[in-house]
């Protein structure tokens, strides 16, 4: 009834002829006030311009033509009619949700109740749909103003400012709707919007009403006008901000309990049998800093560590992880005691074993389907012989995004390994994939086994944000850092990630300084809020980071592009081609972003130095600029192809992922057939029917269609399968990740 009024039945079929507006306000007048109400009293409300005999007989019309949409749903008798049945309207809904749920109220377009419902010559419907539109806006700018109160007292200026504006478009002579409304924009920084505001709301109600706005209005319109400007803007941030800011690194705090967790388990691996951890947390609590520190540990205690993650783009080998994991062992003491047989196998998925151990060219590896259980055993024969020499602690990051056939391997070698030396931990974050995901099947299974250990990570305190600031620089003022703790703790809910992000845009805005002679920080009252109403700290993170990226120079900012679209991130030739700079120029500008934290570089690669971070670079692409980048990544890749070499698997995925984004459908064919073709080579089949997926979608006509199905045929029938596995959600829950990047996360939690 809100906007377009229509008459739809259940099964979404369409009622046809479709019901007169006379019909239709009529249907309207019986919902909305339910009961009986006598033939009679509906005739004068939509038909009392018209003599009787005509009035009841166009009454008749009407309820037959709704009977015979609505059957038992409207009950009629000779003398009432009624509406006895549950029928579904929008007006319905706002008035059963807004006791309970106020925000689902709030998204009903109210305020176009029977906007498209003209019933000409029927007074009484008009003063009826005008009654019922005053009670429904009545209750609608209570809910307005209830919410937009709330959002004040949760300090979440920006939403306050959103409802008080729709607030005040309904009531626009009313003083409290513009009170809220100029306040949560001074608080935003926004003074003069403040101010402008209350300007026009002056002017309107001289104009119309003739009067002068409330005193209490009034008042807070000469407080916001006495605020000093440069105090109620937040400061924007400049380019020389990490010349002069410490290293943002700290010492783990706050972890005390975790810490002694993962003793515990490391403790019963030195006693003979495997243990498994995992960590969870939501995004930037620390979980990665956490097993960072306590692998540093368990190497300086002697252990074995390697280290795998999965990555949140579709790009990336079978058995991604482990490979990963696996380069650790190639140097390692105890490698050259297994078997060549098994380390055959293994090469399959680590070719590098072959330059390790020229001799291997010499063995087949098993490459029929029977055998694929060969390369899982290969791997588990690696790890027994690393085992023996000593403990090995394996750490897989962002476990979540590990695909079907990392998963099933990880399971195998967690069970495999079970009486063996071996650590396992695995970070996952929770609630970035589908609960029947194989990495969420994979995480409850691993919480199952044995002497698993499990540490949900939480935000950190008060008390200890303040141990963090003390240690990364010394604040000389008294209290200044408690003050300042108090301040990073209230925004960011005690999130770490959030609040190194949110000091490192405080530096960047000049609210931080650091002597360079001392080292000691300089903390402005803004930042400290010593006494300002106006919080100087950016809204939500993305907001903190994109101050940052916003003053980079138009070089930098655009490598910085390139690497966030990559995924897995790139190397310098590659930046090289994409920018049309020599590779130097591209190592210098990668180094540049590293400086800035923005960037982290390993093994000659750059990727951002966070997931959030990439995130919010993507969010600021227009769909042409993000195309046209992965275009351009698509091609690079291509070209630093080893010439006169095989594509590796895990090239040819990159490239069929940057083509696909970009929309060059045959490269993405081409491309993904080879990729699928690495993963079948690897027995990964779940990962090979995905490429081909890919291929399908991309083919350009019937004979690529065909190649594609008797590609799949054969995996099928190599796999043992009758049919494609239920689970290959792989690649879609990847793409639905990185849009969901795009949204922005409130500092506060």
């Amino acid at each position: 009834m809100c906007g377009d009024v229509a008459l739809q039945p259940a099964a979404g079929s369409i009622v046809e002829p479709a019901p007169g507006a006379k019909s239709l306000g009529l249907l309207a007048f019986l919902a909305l006030e339910p009961g009986a109400h006598r033939r009679e009293e509906v005739t004068a409300l939509l038909w009392g311009e018209f003599p009787e005999e005509r009035a009841r007989a166009s009454l008749r019309q009407a309820l037959t033509h709704l009977r015979d949409a609505m059957g038992e749903t409207l009950h009629v008798d000779r003398g009432t009619v009624e509406l006895v049945g549950p029928i579904s309207c929008d007006v319905s809904d706002f008035l059963r949700l807004a006791p309970t749920d106020p925000a689902a109220a709030l998204a009903i377009d109210i305020p176009r109740f029977l906007e498209s419902l003209t019933v000409r010559g029927s007074q009484a419907f008009e003063e009826w749909a005008d009654a019922k539109r005053a009670e429904l806006l009545g209750r609608y700018v209570a809910l307005l103003g209830a919410a937009a109160r709330d959002a004040m007292a949760r300090r979440a200026w920006q939403e306050a400012v959103q409802l008080s504006e729709r607030w005040r478009k309904l009531q626009p002579l009313e003083d409290d709707a513009v009170a809220v409304e100029m306040e949560a924009r001074f608080l935003t920084g926004d003074r003069p919007g403040a101010l402008a505001i209350f300007a026009r709301h002056a002017a309107q109600l001289a104009s119309e009403v003739r009067r002068d706005p409330g005193r209490s209005l009034k008042t807070l319109a000469e407080r916001i006008e006495r605020a000093a400007p440069s105090t109620s803007v937040p400061r924007r941030a400049t380019e020389s901000w990490y010349e002069h800011a410490p290293a943002f690194d700290a010492s783990l705090v706050g972890r005390e309990r975790e810490w002694a967790t993962l003793r515990r388990a490391w403790e019963g691996v030195l006693a003979g049998r495997s243990r498994t951890v995992l960590v969870e947390g939501e995004p930037g609590v620390g979980k990665s800093r956490l097993a960072d520190d306590f692998m540093r540990w368990v190497t300086s205690e002697g252990g074995l560590v390697l280290r795998g993650r999965g990555y949140d783009a579709r790009a990336g080998a079978p058995f991604g992880p482990m490979i990963e994991a696996l380069r650790g062992t190639l140097d390692a003491a105890g490698l050259a005691g297994v078997d060549a047989e098994w380390l055959a196998e293994v090469a399959r998925v680590l070719p590098e074993l072959r330059r390790h151990f020229p001799r291997l060219s010499e063995v087949a590896a098993a490459t029929t389907a029977a055998d694929g259980w060969r390369l899982f055993e290969g791997v588990a024969q690696v790890l027994l012989a690393l085992a023996e020499e000593s403990p090995v602690a394996i750490v897989i990051d962002d476990l979540q995004w590990c695909d079907a056939d990392s998963c099933a391997l990880l399971h195998f070698l967690v069970r495999r390994l079970a009486e063996s030396k071996v650590l396992w931990c695995a970070t996952y974050t929770v609630g970035e994939v589908e609960r029947d995901a194989p990495a969420a099947r994979l995480s409850r299974a691993l919480r199952a086994t044995r002497d698993a250990a499990f540490i949900s990570l939480a935000p950190l305190t008060e008390e200890d944000l303040w141990q963090m600031v003390r240690e990364l620089g010394r604040v000389d003022a008294p209290n200044g850092a408690r003050r300042l703790a108090a301040r990073l703790h209230e925004a960011t809910g005690g999130n770490p990630f959030y609040a190194i992000e949110l000091l490192k845009t405080l530096f960047a805005q000049e609210l931080l300084t650091m002597d360079p002679a001392s080292r000691a920080w300089n903390v402005s009252a803004a930042a400290a809020g010593g006494g300002t109403p106006t919080p100087a700290y950016s809204p939500t993170v993305h907001d903190a980071i994109a101050d940052r990226i916003e003053c980079l120079p138009d070089e930098l900012h655009a490598v910085l592009i390139t690497v966030a679209s990559s995924g897995r991130g790139c190397r310098t030739d590659v930046l090289s081609h994409v920018h049309g700079i020599s590779r130097l120029r591209a190592a210098m500008a990668g180094d540049a972003l590293v400086e800035r934290h923005l960037v982290a570089e390993q093994d000659g690669t750059y990727r951002c130095a966070h997931p959030t971070i990439a995130a919010v670079v993507r969010a600021r692409l227009t769909t042409s600029r993000r195309r046209e980048v992965h275009r351009a990544l698509a091609q690079a890749l291509e070209l630093v192809l080893p010439a006169g070499e095989k594509v590796d698997a895990t090239q040819a995925a990159e490239i069929a992922s940057q083509a696909d984004h970009a929309g060059e459908r045959p490269m993405a064919y081409r491309y993904a057939l080879l990729a699928s073709e690495g993963a079948r080579g690897r027995c990964a089949y779940d990962e090979a029917l995905s490429w081909l997926d890919l291929a399908c979608s991309s083919s350009g006509g019937p004979q690529e269609a065909d190649e594609v199905d008797r590609r799949t045929a054969r995996i099928l029938e190599l796999a043992g399968w009758h049919e494609a596995p239920p689970v290959r959600a792989r690649a879609t829950l990847t793409m639905r990740r990185v849009e969901q990047d795009d949204l922005d996360l409130p500092l506060r939690t």
